[in-house]
């Protein structure tokens, strides 16, 4: 990757970079499953959207496994119904 001192160049992805940096630390503050650390690791310049992202990411899949836990009619095994076990 080549880099240049170039204004115009500055000048267009500055504000670019700023606002998605924004972006990524309102979106994260508006997300019910946050967490503190995940708010200051939105905060970060650069990679803390990222960063928050994937933590919200696995925020997420823990949920749906805890859900398919506490939920056996959803987990995939099934009961026999009564009075059928050892029959063929």
């Amino acid at each position: 990757m080549a880099t240049a001192d170039v204004q115009e160049i500055a000048a267009l992805f500055g504000p670019i970079h700023g606002i998605a940096w924004l972006f990524s630390i309102f979106a994260t503050w508006r997300d019910p499953r946050r967490t503190i650390g995940i708010t200051v690791c939105a905060a970060v310049p650069g990679i803390g959207g990222m960063l928050a992202l994937r933590a919200l990411q696995r925020a997420d899949e823990r949920a749906r496994n805890q859900s398919a836990c506490a939920d056996p009619a959803h987990s995939g095994w099934h009961a026999a119904p009564r009075g059928t076990r050892g029959r063929s």
